[in-house]
């Protein structure tokens, strides 16, 4: 072998070993770019995947995502709020620790948050699907286990400072959030535009009866290897395939139920293992107007006298085929029975069904009511 054979070889050598290194790491001033699928994260033991991630047409969120699943499951994403083109974008990371997601014309669309003066080392997504900006020391400046999307990974905790927010499947956040409350109570959360409801656990049931601790010293809760979940509010769940080597985790859907997954090896397919209560008792899940039945699965139809606002999408509601009038001569109501309101914003009395009738038939904003016969003596 001559010299220019040596040294093309040597040459060749490393330059694989770099594309090799930079599966594993990305090192401070390297880049990730959209247009080579290639150019991604990956773990020692390959269960997870980060990088550009196609959620439409010319438009790619940097994710994370299990590397071998039927259908591609994000865990976690960073520019959901801003995709990028699909050429001349990049993620970098910069030698004082900063991670950012450029779009293809140089615009910042995302950053970490890094609160330090140390110098990193290298961007790496671990085993865990946590991905770390680790600093000199082996010290961790930024992990994305610390700002969750929709999901929650085994051993990545939930705080004070952290929530899940539903997604759908482009990544575009939806209205329903899982977090700590006041009381530091973990609770899910219907946010509409200027107010939220709280819809799990029942809100018109006292703390105690919840069987939670209020206002605990400490605010966290975790999904261990298990499959048990533990909060310090005392929250507690586990899957229905409870044992170590199964996949696991815990979303916040798009319809507003938390979901505990397992992952089957074997299909590569997920199935629930937890489900936190009924589909039809999420809050607001059909809209105004829209009523959840079972057929047997969860679906959306409209109240009597009501259409679809939109048949692509019925959790948009339904809309009155009528003009609602404040004269209750020219008003009468409709019998929806073994139905319920879930929303718990009205308080209960004890009056008679005539007398809760003509209530709501002299308030311009009531639209219906309920009435619980015979409970505590009402007729």
């Amino acid at each position: 072998m001559d010299a220019r054979s040596t040294i093309l070889l040597l040459l060749t050598s490393i330059h694989l070993l770099l594309r090799i290194s930079a599966r594993e790491f990305l090192l401070p001033g390297s880049s990730l770019f959209v247009e080579d699928s290639s150019d991604m994260l990956h773990p020692p033991d390959d269960t997870f995947t980060c990088g550009f991630n196609n959620v439409s047409h010319n438009a790619f969120v940097f994710s994370i995502w299990f590397s071998n699943t039927a259908e591609k499951t994000v865990v976690w994403s960073a520019n959901h709020l801003h995709p990028v083109y699909s050429w001349g974008s990049q993620v970098m990371l910069h030698k004082d620790g900063r991670m950012v997601v450029e779009d293809y014309n140089g615009q910042l669309v995302w950053e970490n948050d890094v609160n330090s003066s140390s110098n990193a080392k290298q961007a790496q997504l671990l085993d865990t699907g946590n991905l770390i900006v680790m600093g000199q020391g082996d010290i961790i400046l930024w992990q994305s286990f610390d700002s969750p999307t929709d999901t929650l990974l085994p051993n990545q905790n939930i705080t004070a400072a952290t929530k899940l927010v539903s997604a759908d499947r482009l990544l575009v956040p939806g209205h329903y959030s899982f977090h700590f409350d006041d009381e530091h109570l973990l609770t899910l959360f219907d946010d509409q535009k200027d107010l939220s409801f709280i819809y799990w656990p029942k809100p018109d049931i006292n703390t105690w009866a919840k069987q939670r601790y209020p206002f605990s010293t400490t605010v966290d809760g975790v999904l261990d290897s298990w499959g048990y979940f533990l909060g310090s509010d005392n929250l507690t769940f586990k899957a229905a395939d409870w044992g170590l080597g199964v996949m696991r985790r815990l979303t916040l859907d798009y319809d507003g139920n938390l979901r505990l997954y397992s992952l089957s090896r074997e299909k590569r397919k997920w199935s629930v293992t937890w489900i936190a209560f009924p589909t039809c008792f999420v809050h607001g899940l059909c809209g105004m107007n829209g009523i959840c039945v079972y057929t047997p699965m969860p679906a959306c139809a409209c109240a009597p006298g009501h259409e679809i606002i939109d048949q692509s999408d019925r959790r948009k509601g339904c809309r009155p085929k009528f003009n609602i009038s404040c004269d209750g001569q020219e008003m009468k109501f409709v019998k929806l029975p073994t139905t319920d309101f879930i929303g718990y914003d009205q308080s209960k009395r004890i009056v008679s069904f005539h007398t809760c009738k003509k209530m709501c038939l002299n308030d311009c904003n009531c639209k219906g009511f309920s009435y619980w016969q015979g409970v505590m003596g009402a007729n």
